[in-house]
């Protein structure tokens, strides 16, 4: 294919190519059950939103990564009204069960495989090293990545441009404007793109209204991806 517009793809990991809601029900269900607590639906929601919520309060400096990890854990708690759990230990188990969660979404191993024929392709992500080193290792997707960049490993989050001129650095990427970002953020992933100096993409399957400030593009689903490569 001719008139190629990007060598290099930064690929957020979570609900971007990881399925994030099926690995967090799974390990939020093991490790409750572990703790001899009651799961449902509604109290994974729970969980859900606090994570979320804190997650955002992350990426803008307003609570540290170690405080986040039990944090949640303690809001969530203290919601349902469970006392005298130990959120440390807590929050120890359920990153060991997400460690072992290598669902992809629908779709992502063959468009990272693909993907990876044309494009030097980076894992770019917030999580937390244990459970995404452990996911990583043993994804399929793997063998065709050529680095993943960690934020608790780097010592900087998206969206700050630390974060991605640390990684634009370290991979010798001498030209930016032939790198882009794939994710599904507009607050962590957009805005770090931007940050950064490199273009981006939201990953956008539910096709929801988005900031065209921050988003050069949007796709619905991988396919449409290789229109934006190839300049179509």
């Amino acid at each position: 294919m001719n008139n190629q517009k990007y060598d290099i793809v930064l690929l957020d990991a979570d609900e971007t190519v990881f399925d994030f809601k099926k690995s967090e029900a799974y390990s939020f269900e093991k490790t409750l059950g572990e703790f001899g607590v009651e799961f449902n639906e509604e109290r994974l929601k729970l969980y859900s939103d606090i994570n979320l919520y804190m997650w955002k309060a992350l990426e803008r400096g307003e609570v540290t990564r170690e405080r986040l990890k039990t944090k949640r854990f303690d809001m969530f708690f203290e919601q349902i009204g469970v006392a005298d759990i130990d959120t440390k230990l807590f929050n120890e188990r359920y990153i060991h069960y997400l460690s072992t969660c290598n669902f992809l979404l629908d779709g992502a191993y063959e468009f990272v495989e693909k993907l990876s024929k044309y494009c030097k392709l980076y894992l770019a992500t917030n999580g937390l090293k244990i459970a995404q080193r452990g996911r990583l290792e043993r994804s399929r997707i793997k063998p065709f990545l050529s680095g993943c960049y960690i934020s608790e490993e780097i010592g900087f989050s998206k969206p700050d441009k630390a974060y991605f001129e640390y990684i634009l650095t370290d991979i010798k990427a001498e030209d930016k404007s032939r790198v882009i970002i794939l994710g599904d953020s507009e607050t962590s992933d957009m805005q770090g793109g931007k940050n950064g100096g490199i273009k981006t993409c939201l990953y956008n399957p539910n096709n929801n209204e988005y900031n065209k400030d921050l988003c050069d593009y949007s796709v619905g689903n991988y396919d449409e991806f290789f229109d934006i490569l190839f300049g179509k």
